[in-house]
This record gives C-alpha cells, structure tokens and sequence, in this order.
C-alpha cells in the first residue's frame, strides 16, 4: 500500500528545519566572531571578560585591532590603584583616578604616535596633554575634547624633541639597539572666570619601539 504524501506538509517540514538550522548557526556565531578576535595571540596573555581593558580591546577587534596582540598580562600597579597591559604596538592603562571607566591609550602606527582617552567620571570643556619623547621634558598641550569624556593627540614619530644639550637623542644599548619612548599624561579643565577647574592627571602611559 502506498502513502501519498501532501506536497505542502513536506514543503513546511522543509522550512522549519531550514530555519532551525539558521537559527543554530546565529547562536554560535557570536562566539565564532570573538575566537576570530583572539586566536592568533598567546591565550596566556589576554585579559578575561570583565577587565575594561580586555573588553576595549576585543570590542576595537582583538588582534586585528591598531594594538595587535598582547605581550604582557595586565598588571596592577604596587603604588595606586589601577592597571596596565602592553601590546605589540601600544599600551591600555586604567586610570580610575580620573572616573572608574577611565582608559588611556598610546600606539604606534607607521610613521605616527597616537594618545586617546575615554570614559572619564565627568564631562569637561577641553584637556590638556603632557608628553615627552626619550624623557626631554614635558611639553604641555591643549587639546579639543571629541565628547565631554573623550579626546585623542597624535604626533609625527619623528617630531623634534631637543634635549638638555639642546641635541635630539634616542635611547641606545652597548649593542647599538636604539628605541623611542613618548610618555603621556592628560588631565580634564573646565574654563572659570579667572582660571580653569582641572581633574588630577591621568596615570602616566608610555609606548616604546626600536628604531
């Protein structure tokens, strides 16, 4: 005996199970995109979810982000509170004497060094930032917010930045290796009649690469 089977019933089994199938791989792939961010950098060196610092990182994409891969953990600071991490092109440190969000950035990209920071307790007219280059000095400079709680720098790697002898130098090891190093500060101000209102500066966050 023959069973004839309704064409429109095997039509919807069809569908459903196609939906089922779609609806699975939507489930798993927001974990696929998140291993995507972290695979080719060493698993012992990538903050966990919860850290601000690793959740920043991934969100701006992990190792394909300007910071590349991890080459430290994240450390806390003996002296204040706070955290830092290095990256193969940067570093992530949390100021919370700033806001408890507070992150500052440095990196370098190929022929510029960039500081960017975000999340700050409040909001603030403008900021000022300090830094140096291979420990000359700090130059101070003021700087645009791009919203209340955030603002970025970048300077020329090259950028001239005399030292005491009035001579440009770099950091050099017996073994001819040379390196810069940009240090960074950066503090919020509101403008008052007579003379502006500003935050503490942030926790110092340096970036160093060979020449």
């Amino acid at each position: 005996m023959s069973i004839r089977r309704d064409p429109t019933m095997v039509k919807i089994r069809f569908l459903l199970a196609a939906a089922t199938a779609t609806a699975g791989l939507a489930i798993l792939a927001p974990a696929t995109a998140q291993a995507s961010t972290t695979s080719a950098c060493n698993p012992a060196l990538v903050a966990p979810q919860g850290s601000l610092i690793g959740n920043f990182w991934r969100s701006k994409g992990g190792q394909k982000s300007v910071y590349g891969c991890p080459t430290t953990k994240e450390f806390g600071f003996s002296d204040k509170k706070g955290s830092w991490q290095r990256f193969r092109n940067g570093k992530i440190v949390w100021s919370p004497n700033l806001g408890n969000g507070t992150l500052v950035r440095a990196y370098f990209t190929r022929d510029r060094v960039f500081l960017a920071w975000s999340g700050l307790g409040r909001d603030w007219d403008y900021f000022n930032v300090l830094w140096d280059k291979n420990g000359t000095g700090n130059r101070q400079v003021r700087v645009a917010r791009q919203t209340p709680w955030s603002g970025a720098f970048s300077l020329p790697v090259d950028v001239y930045d005399p030292g005491p002898e009035g001579e440009e130098y770099a950091s050099c090891s017996a073994h001819g290796g040379c390196t810069t190093t940009f240090s960074f500060s950066v503090e919020g101000c509101d403008r008052g009649t007579f003379k502006s209102d500003c935050s503490p500066w942030s926790i110092r966050t340096s970036v160093t690469r060979e020449n």
